[in-house]
C-alpha cells in the first residue's frame, strides 16, 4: 500500500465530508463526477506567465517548486484550487519562483492517460493550462471517464492549443522519456504521495517540504525562506 492511500485511509475517517464541502464550493456545487468540461475559463491564473515543457515561470528564478501529481487525485486538485493560484500570483509571475509539474500516474490507467495527454500539451507549452482543465472536472478515481473524447473537450478549451496534434504526442518517445524520467526522480527522492511537494534551487538540488495540501501561507513561508538563500 502506498503511503498516499495511507494517508487517504486516515483522512477520510475524520475529514471527507469538509474535503467533499471544500470541492462542492470551489466547482460551484457542480457534480464532482460530471463528464462534460465546463465552459468557464480557469487557465487565466497563468495567463502570460512563460511556460517551457513541464516549467512554469522565468526559467532564471532563483527557487524551483516541483509539485508531482496524478491527475486524478482529488488532494491533487485541492492543492489545484486552494493553494496554487495564490503561489503563482505572488511568486511566479514575479519571477520569484518557477514550478515544474510532475506527474505520477499511481492511481490506474485513468491517470497514465491523463499524464500522457497533459504532457502531450506541455510539447506546446500549454501543460499547465491543461492541467487547470483537467482539474476542474475531475472525475471519479479509475471510473473509465478519462477517454479521448473527454481529453479532447479539456484540451479544446486551452487557448492555442493544436488537440489533434496533442492526441498524437501523447503516445510518443518524448512523452514516454518524461514518463521514466518522473518514475526516476519519484525514487530518488522517496516520492509516494501525491501531492508531494519539493523544493530547491534545480532538480538535483531539493527537499521535500510536503506530501500534502498545504494552505498558501503555509508554502508562502516556505518559499520565503527559500529566497532568503538565494539572496
Amino acid at each position: 500500500m502506498t503511503r498516499r492511500l495511507a494517508v487517504l485511509a486516515t483522512l477520510f475517517g475524520g475529514a471527507a465530508a469538509i474535503v467533499a464541502v471544500a470541492i462542492a464550493i470551489s466547482s460551484g456545487g457542480a457534480d464532482p463526477q460530471r463528464r462534460t468540461p465546463a465552459a468557464r475559463d480557469v487557465t487565466s491564473i497563468v495567463r502570460g506567465i512563460p511556460q517551457n515543457g513541464l516549467v512554469l515561470g522565468d526559467p532564471r528564478a532563483p527557487v524551483l517548486l516541483v509539485e508531482f501529481a496524478d491527475a486524478q487525485c482529488p488532494f491533487c486538485r485541492e492543492f489545484a484550487v486552494k493553494t496554487w493560484p495564490a503561489i503563482v500570483q505572488k511568486y511566479v509571475r514575479t519571477g520569484k519562483v518557477r514550478m515544474e509539474l510532475r506527474l505520477v500516474d499511481f492511481l490506474g490507467k485513468d491517470s497514465t492517460r491523463a499524464a500522457r495527454a497533459l504532457l502531450g500539451a506541455g510539447q506546446q507549452n500549454r501543460m499547465w493550462d491543461a492541467s487547470a482543465r483537467f482539474y476542474d472536472v475531475q472525475g471519479a478515481e479509475n471510473s473509465g471517464y478519462v477517454t479521448d473524447q473527454f481529453l479532447r473537450d479539456v484540451l479544446g478549451g486551452v487557448d492555442g492549443l493544436d488537440v489533434d496534434q496533442v492526441m498524437v504526442d501523447r503516445h510518443g518517445s518524448r512523452v514516454a522519456e518524461e514518463l521514466g524520467a518522473v518514475k526516476s526522480m519519484q525514487s530518488r527522492y522517496g516520492v509516494t504521495a501525491t501531492p508531494t511537494l519539493l523544493i530547491g534551487s534545480d532538480d538535483g538540488d531539493l527537499h521535500v517540504f510536503t506530501d500534502g495540501v498545504v494552505s498558501p501561507q503555509q508554502l508562502g513561508q516556505a518559499l520565503d525562506a527559500a529566497l532568503l538563500e538565494h539572496i
